[in-house]
């Protein structure tokens, strides 16, 4: 465990290094374009009034080139300083841990139908995150022959994911309308929570989006047995459209975290419903 402690502390630095280095290059290029704007402004001035270029703006210029001159290389040099930390990383992982497997396991091992179940758990693990393109190169490497069938739930799932982490709810809402028997069989009130999110995002749009967020509401009909309460609080909330619901009592029905809660609801309920772990065997301690 004292290694794995070593290396996380070296991760630690990298992580920290690569925030530092992100808020300091924000900080760095809006400084920088706010600069470039007011100079361009001036400009746009001086060619309106079909003025000769003043010896003030002409420095001025010249200092402007400078200041992005200057800016890009203290954000290269810093980038070089990230590698750096990243290689240590590298060392620490080789100088704590031994590369060579052969004294772990016999070599037989590898030669075994063993070794295809490894390999198989790997793969799997590798879809189960997400990193299709690099499960399909251990596919490929390994020459093990993995059934479309096992893959299919998984790109399905990782395809609908990656439209939530985009907000984009319409995958994921078709996927619960084809499944809702098994969903309502198993009281997961994923389909309820993708509505209520769909129907708050046309609350989000403000006034003129009345007529379209009553409409969308006839969604609410099949969940109204157990989510009365619920449906009356957003129901509440088209009275506030007109004033805008980040100062109306319903702000809180705007919260970004349901957009995580939501990928994790569909997530685990997902996964139960096509038989799969929520977790991959491999991050399992």
């Amino acid at each position: 465990m004292e290694r794995c402690a070593c290396v996380e502390r070296e991760l630690d630095k990298v992580l920290q290094k690569f925030l530092c280095y992100g808020q300091h290059c924000e900080r760095g290029l809006e400084e920088l374009l706010r600069y470039v704007s007011q100079l361009r402004e001036e400009l746009g001035a001086a060619a309106l009034q079909r003025t000769p270029l003043s010896a003030t703006l002409s420095l001025v210029m010249s200092q402007c080139c400078k200041k992005i001159k200057d800016t890009v290389q203290n954000l290269a040099s810093d980038h070089k300083d990230i590698h750096s930390s990243i290689s240590r990383v590298g060392k620490a992982i080789d100088r704590h841990f031994d590369a060579d497997l052969c004294g772990i396991v016999p070599a037989m091992v590898w030669e075994s139908q063993e070794k295809q179940i490894l390999v198989l758990a790997i793969i799997e693990h590798l879809y189960q995150q997400g990193m299709l393109g690099v499960a399909e190169e251990l596919c490929q490497e390994s020459t093990v022959n993995v059934d479309v069938d096992f893959k299919k739930p998984f790109l399905e799932l990782n395809s609908i994911l990656e439209a939530l982490h985009k907000q984009d709810l319409e995958p994921a809402l078709s996927w619960a309308v084809f499944h809702r028997q098994q969903l309502a069989e198993m009281n997961s009130n994923l389909e309820f929570r993708l509505h209520r999110l769909y129907f708050i995002r046309l609350l989000a749009g403000g006034s003129g989006k009345e007529l379209e967020a009553l409409s969308y509401a006839r969604h609410f009909q099949p969940f109204a047995h157990l989510h009365q309460q619920e449906i009356q609080v957003m129901m509440g909330s088209l009275v506030y459209l007109r004033l805008g619901l980040k100062n109306s009592p319903y702000r809180h029905l705007l919260d970004e975290s349901q957009w995580t809660e939501i990928c994790e609801i569909f997530t685990r309920d997902a996964c139960a419903l096509l038989g799969l772990s929520v977790e991959s065997p491999l991050s399992v301690r």
